[in-house]
C-alpha cells in the first residue's frame, strides 16, 4: 500500500475508521505508533499524520507535516465501453486504473444485457474500487468515469474516437482519443453503419471477451 485514502486528509485531526481501520490495524496489522501516508485524491499533497490513539473500532490521527507531489499527467486510453455484466467490469476496474486509463465512458450498446444500469449505488461501488486501486498501486489522480445513453451519443461526444472490432485494421488507433468497445454480443448492424466512416482497429483475428477489449486497449497507451 503507498497511501491510505481518506476525503478529509489534510485536515489537523481526522479519525480513520471502517474498512480503512480494518484493513490498516487489522488486516496489516500495522503497529499502533506507525505513522501514516494520506491522500484524499482532490489534490498533490501527500499527509504524514501520526496516530493519537488507536482504540478498538478507530483511530485518531495527527498531522504531522504535509509535502507536495504533483500529479502525474495521466496519459492513457480512454475507453468507451459498452456496458456488460457490472461484476465483469468490476473484476478488470483495478487492472485498468493501474495500466493508467485516463477515463471510462459508458454506454448502453444495441446488445448489452438491458437488465444492467449503472445506478448512483454501482457508479459509488466502482468508485471505492478505484480508490482501493489507488492506495495499492500509488495512483494520485481518481479515474473519471461517465454514463452516456447510446453509441451514437458516444460518436457525437467523442468524433476521434476510433472502433475496436474484428475486421478492421491492424494498427493505427489512437487510444488516448477513445477507444469504442463493443458488449459481449459485439456491434449491431445498425451500430456499425453509425461507425463505418471511423477508423477500426482489430487485435488480432480472435474474438476477445469485452473485457480482454479494455485490457487490450488501456495496453495500447503503455510507454516503456
Amino acid at each position: 500500500m503507498r497511501f491510505v485514502y481518506h476525503p478529509q486528509a489534510g485536515t489537523p485531526t481526522l479519525c480513520l475508521e471502517d474498512q480503512a481501520y480494518t484493513h490498516i490495524y487489522l488486516s496489516r496489522r500495522t503497529l499502533g505508533t506507525q505513522e501514516l501516508i494520506l491522500r484524499n485524491l482532490q489534490d498533490d499533497n501527500v499527509y504524514l499524520y501520526k496516530p493519537l490513539s488507536v482504540q478498538k473500532r478507530k483511530a485518531i490521527l495527527e498531522l504531522v507535516s504535509t509535502q507536495t507531489q504533483p500529479k502525474r499527467p495521466t496519459q492513457g486510453a480512454h475507453l468507451i465501453w459498452a456496458l456488460i455484466n457490472t461484476k465483469n467490469i468490476e473484476k478488470v476496474l483495478p487492472y485498468l486504473n493501474q495500466m493508467g486509463v485516463a477515463k471510462i465512458s459508458f454506454f448502453m450498446g444495441e446488445f448489452s444485457q438491458r437488465s444492467e444500469r449503472l445506478d448512483k449505488n454501482k457508479l459509488e461501488r466502482f468508485g471505492r474500487i478505484l480508490i482501493s486501486s489507488c492506495e495499492q498501486c500509488g495512483r494520485s489522480d481518481l479515474m473519471p468515469l461517465e454514463v452516456l445513453q447510446n453509441l451514437k451519443s458516444a460518436l457525437e461526444l467523442y468524433p476521434q474516437a476510433g472502433v475496436l472490432d474484428l475486421g478492421g485494421k491492424a494498427g493505427g488507433l489512437n487510444a488516448q482519443q477513445g477507444i469504442i468497445i463493443g458488449p459481449e454480443g459485439g456491434f449491431s448492424a445498425q451500430e456499425r453503419e453509425l461507425f463505418k466512416e471511423r477508423a477500426i482497429f482489430s487485435p488480432s483475428n480472435l474474438v476477445l471477451t469485452s473485457e480482454g477489449a479494455a485490457l487490450f486497449g488501456a495496453a495500447l497507451s503503455l510507454k516503456p
